[in-house]
């Protein structure tokens, strides 16, 4: 277990569950990203933003401050003491995430409703936030940073070691297309588990099985849920982590990383123009 910081975490090499998920969607993008480093990461988006910002107030309460800092109002920046009064807020707060008036109203929201959630607060109670666990290998190192991790277990875990990560939502409503238990699959958050979990049982030698994910909504009602990962999905997200693994050490050890596989490919009508073209 490593404490350092967020920023050493991710200046790091080794290959983390995020960048193995770069290789995933593309290993010629992981090879431009991460190895010839001739492609810069994508601009943090303002869901990033606010996602990133409502970790630090919900596991890190006491911290956040030296990450984060929220931009006055009452600035105009169309005029020149207020370009003057900006630029000197940002020279105070040089290097940290800048948030506004209504993000921090929105994540305080969210934190409260964390803090309130019985579940999420059991899970929260006792154990370690944002600790580094690393593995030397052969061909590559490889990393994780949990959001949450308890090696005294809980009663909601039955007392076993476990890992929490916060996630934030749209909508936990299990009518919504976008529901959670889509998103977990759609990103791969069961690969997340399938990759910290022996990483960080490894590394504290005993066995951690438990992955809990805290689910908090970014609108109104800010509600949040809580859901263990079963061992079946833990399984399968082990499994597609190996492989994905297997196929970066080939990329490395061949030094191909392939991009779009050279294949012909039919292109027909689609079934929803060609519904659209019988109607008109």
């Amino acid at each position: 277990m490593i404490i350092e910081t967020n920023q050493a975490y991710h200046a790091n090499e080794a290959v983390s569950h995020s960048k193995l998920e770069v290789f995933r969607r593309r290993p010629m993008l992981y090879y431009k990203r991460h190895v010839a480093k001739i492609l810069a990461r994508e601009p943090a988006s303002a869901a990033f933003r606010v996602g990133s910002a409502a970790h630090a107030v919900i596991l890190e309460p006491m911290t956040w401050h030296e990450q984060f800092a929220v931009r006055p109002e009452g600035i105009d920046r169309r005029t020149k003491q207020g370009k003057d009064e900006f630029a000197a807020f940002e020279a105070q707060h040089a290097g940290k995430t800048i948030i506004d008036q209504d993000e921090a109203a929105q994540i305080a929201e969210m934190a409260a409703s964390v803090a309130s959630h019985p579940l999420a607060n059991e899970l929260l109670a006792h154990g370690f936030p944002e600790r580094s666990f690393r593995s030397i290998g052969k061909s590559f190192a490889i990393q994780c940073r949990p959001d949450w991790i308890n090696l005294g277990g809980c009663e909601l875990s039955g007392g076993r070691p476990y890992i929490a990560d916060v996630k934030t939502t749209e909508s936990l409503a299990d009518f919504e297309f976008g529901s959670f238990e889509r998103t977990v699959f759609r990103y791969g958050y069961h690969r997340q588990a399938g990759f910290y979990l022996p990483l960080v049982s490894e590394s504290v030698a005993q066995p951690v099985y438990d992955f809990f994910f805290i689910a908090v909504e970014k609108v109104e009602p800010y509600g949040v849920a809580v859901y263990r990962m079963t061992d079946e999905a833990c399984a399968l997200g082990q499994d597609e982590t190996v492989a994905d693994l297997t196929r970066l050490k080939s990329c490395i050890e061949a030094g191909q990383w392939p991009n779009i596989e050279p294949t012909l490919r039919e292109l027909g009508v689609p079934s929803w123009y060609a519904k659209g073209a019988r109607n008109d």
